[in-house]
């Protein structure tokens, strides 16, 4: 499939280092957000090696291979080698880093995530969330504990349950659906989300602004709203999809 993507990254206006990573590969359709956590830099030790490891795994996908189990093995290695690294030194004890991956294949996508960086999907004029948070105020919800009102201020809102680096058995949540020609996804960190709700997103996406445009946007907006944290954005656009021989010539 065609499509254009703009990636960008910012430190904020509070936080001295980036602990956030990223990577964007136009050959294989792989584009990864990954947020360090660990204080003393570690967050970003750990974000690195995560797009190291990722980047090695996913940058050439073998074609006719499911991804499903290809993005799983590559997320288990990035955990093993987070927290091998993390023993290794007293300064990496207790670091890791939350990640969200899309990749694109032919007429599909693919999605796997940990934590609470995030991944949304604008079609057709709605813009939808569609990884979940893995997070202890998430969990609330889902209970039907606390509202999503009450999940903008909670005060364990960064309590995160699943991320790289965690445990040594590390879940990962991963999905896959169609795309559509004028599909665009956002990969971010919560830099962004945290500061700029989804009505404002949706707003930005609106506007149908070139992807460089639009995550321009969106970090602006997020500096404008204070910049406590840094602010990694990828937005991805479906410009077109492959049509297949039968549909192209005869109509199928």
């Amino acid at each position: 499939m065609d499509y254009k993507w703009f990636a960008i990254s910012d430190v904020g206006k509070v936080r001295t280092n980036n602990e956030d990573a990223y990577f964007a590969t136009d050959k294989s359709g792989v584009f990864m957000v990954a947020d360090g956590i660990g204080g003393h830099k570690s967050g970003e030790v750990a974000s690195a090696k995560t797009r190291e490891i990722l980047l090695q795994r996913l940058s050439q996908l073998p074609a006719g291979e499911p991804l499903e189990p290809l993005l799983r093995e590559a997320f288990l290695e990035a955990n093993a080698k987070v927290r091998e690294q993390a023993a290794s030194a007293p300064e990496y004890q207790g670091m890791g880093c939350t990640c969200a991956v899309l990749a694109l294949r032919e007429n599909e996508f693919s999605l796997a995530h940990v934590g609470d960086s995030r991944i949304y999907l604008y079609r057709k004029g709605t813009l939808k969330q569609v990884t979940r948070d893995h997070s202890y105020v998430e969990e609330l919800f889902i209970r039907g504990l606390i509202t999503e009102e009450e999940k903008i201020d909670h005060p364990y809102k960064h309590q995160i349950t699943r991320y790289i680096g965690s445990s040594a058995k590390l879940e990962v949540d991963i999905t896959s659906g169609p795309v559509y020609n004028g599909d665009v996804f956002l990969l971010c960190s919560d830099g962004l989300t945290d500061e700029v709700g989804p009505d404002k997103l949706q707003q930005i996406f609106d506007r149908n602004l070139e992807p460089k445009e639009t995550a321009e946007a969106m970090v602006q907006e997020a500096l404008a709203a204070g910049g406590h944290d840094n602010v990694t954005v990828v937005v991805v656009k479906i410009t077109g999809k492959k049509t297949s021989f039968f549909k192209k010539i005869l109509g199928w």
